[in-house]
């Protein structure tokens, strides 16, 4: 009998020491998979849940010097504030910029919101931060950026111009390097890739203007007054703030803005 425990004794310890080393090896695997997550600069958003299927425009942004975060969830800015400790995360209260957009694009916006707030810890792997809740992904995003989206995010703008008549509607907007156009009654969208040369002189007329200033210029003619000449407008926004124009005759706008118009519908190739 003796010998019979002796031998399950140390067919235990084994089979204990086993188990310790190959969970020892697991984390070991893990340390060398799972790699230090240190918040900093802006991701692609590629994944909510199991969809991957996005805009690519997606973007969320973290400042770890004040815990800020902001993105870019479709249609509207968000922002806000996180606090982060050993992979774990909790974001503060979301606002939001409130513009209408259609209800697919609403919809992502609202998924995104939903998935941050329910995100508890964060891993950083192979260039992805995955977003968990409990074991689950609620969201992914990628660190892996081209030179252009770089060059488009050292501007922390949304602009935006319309010309706007009783017959039709022509709009612009450019974000993340994006450039996405609207025309005609039907409103027919089109997107582009902004060029790095593009990206860069926008970027020195919006820090050549005073935003504060725009606000008040005045239209050089007035002919929108009376159907004359579509209602042109130009609206930046920057670092949470909107700046906008009066309304002008499109195609005769004042002149303190009018290269960053000119370059805007150059770029568009609105006027083909």
């Amino acid at each position: 009998m003796k010998l019979i425990l002796l031998i399950l004794n140390l067919v235990l310890l084994n089979s204990c020491g086993a188990s310790k080393q190959e969970s020892l090896t697991n984390s070991n695997e893990n340390a060398i998979n799972r790699e230090k997550v240190t918040l900093s600069g802006t991701y692609k958003i590629v994944a909510i849940d199991e969809n991957d299927t996005l805009p690519d425009d997606l973007t969320i942004s973290f400042d770890n010097k004040g815990n800020k975060v902001s993105g870019y969830s479709g249609c509207n800015q968000f922002m806000g504030d996180y606090t982060f400790e050993n992979d774990s995360i909790a974001f503060g209260p979301l606002m939001s910029t409130k513009r209408f957009c259609m209800d697919s694009i609403n919809a992502i916006e609202r998924k995104i919101l939903s998935a941050l707030s329910k995100t508890q810890t964060l891993v950083f792997a192979n260039e992805e931060l995955s977003f968990m809740s409990g074991d689950t992904v609620v969201l992914k995003a990628s660190k892996t950026e081209t030179k252009s989206n770089k060059v488009a995010q050292e501007s922390d703008y949304i602009i935006e111009y319309s010309a706007t008549t009783r017959g039709f509607h022509n709009s612009l907007k450019l974000q993340n390097g994006i450039m996405t156009t609207l025309k005609g009654m039907d409103l027919k969208e089109a997107k582009k890739t902004c060029s790095e040369e593009d990206l860069a002189t926008l970027n020195k007329l919006i820090q050549e203007l005073d935003l504060e200033k725009i606000n008040t210029l005045e239209a050089p003619s007035k002919a929108h007054q009376y159907d004359g000449a579509p209602i042109g407008r130009l609206m930046i926004e920057c670092k949470g703030k909107t700046y906008q124009t009066p309304a002008f005759d499109a195609g005769n706008p004042n002149k303190y803005v009018a290269p960053l118009i000119e370059k805007l519908l150059a770029i568009a190739e609105m006027g083909k």
